[in-house]
């Protein structure tokens, strides 16, 4: 394959990408009977969840580089993946649970089966350790420096709790409520509830 050493940056990738995502989502409102879970009614939350998972890859992923021949990454790829949990865990980790912060906000006005913490937490850890297998096969694929680290999972998966935690305790407050009743997609945990009754 010759050396090759490639760098995407995310914002070329994810702008025009965004750009297609509200396009779509603003033809398919146009089609939408009222009241269905493709209306207008329902592109903020769409639209905000798909800038939150771009900017999770962004983070997770870019700069994204391609490597071969002289410019791959010389470490074996499963050196770069920590087994063993707390060994690593520091400051460093705090950007991480931050991240999944919205991820937990966001399920119950987004899928009927984010209804307890239990499930929260299986989400969350499901989320997590999908990113990091998608890290050690970008890194065997493609030779870059992306690893993986179970402490990622663990601390992924209580920020993704802890947004879950928030997005309840704020749901209790009658407009924050309200307003999560409002535009939570028709069949997701919270619009299940009846509304004024805040329990997610």
């Amino acid at each position: 394959m010759g050396d090759v050493n490639l760098r995407l940056e995310p914002l070329p990738v994810f702008v025009p990408l965004l750009a297609v995502v509200c396009l779509f989502l603003a033809l398919r409102a146009l089609r939408a009977e009222a009241g269905s879970r493709w209306s207008g009614r329902y592109i903020p939350i769409r639209v905000v969840t798909a800038v939150y998972l771009a900017g999770v890859l962004a983070f997770t992923f870019f700069p994204f580089q391609i490597m071969y021949g002289k410019y791959a990454d010389s470490i074996v790829w499963y050196h770069q993946i920590n087994w063993v949990p707390l060994s690593t865990l520091d400051p460093s980790a705090v950007p991480n649970v931050i991240m999944t912060i919205p991820l937990g906000m966001v399920l119950p006005l987004m899928s009927r089966q984010v209804t307890s913490w239990w499930r929260t937490v299986a989400v969350g850890a499901l989320f997590s350790l999908t990113i990091e297998i998608s890290q050690v096969l970008g890194c065997v694929l493609f030779n870059n420096y992306r690893g993986a680290d179970v402490n990622d999972v663990l601390v992924n998966t209580l920020g993704c709790v802890l947004g879950y935690g928030l997005l309840r305790g704020a749901a209790s407050l009658r407009p924050v409520g309200d307003l999560a009743w409002r535009y939570a997609l028709p069949g997701s945990a919270m619009a299940e509830r009846p509304r004024g009754e805040v329990r997610v």
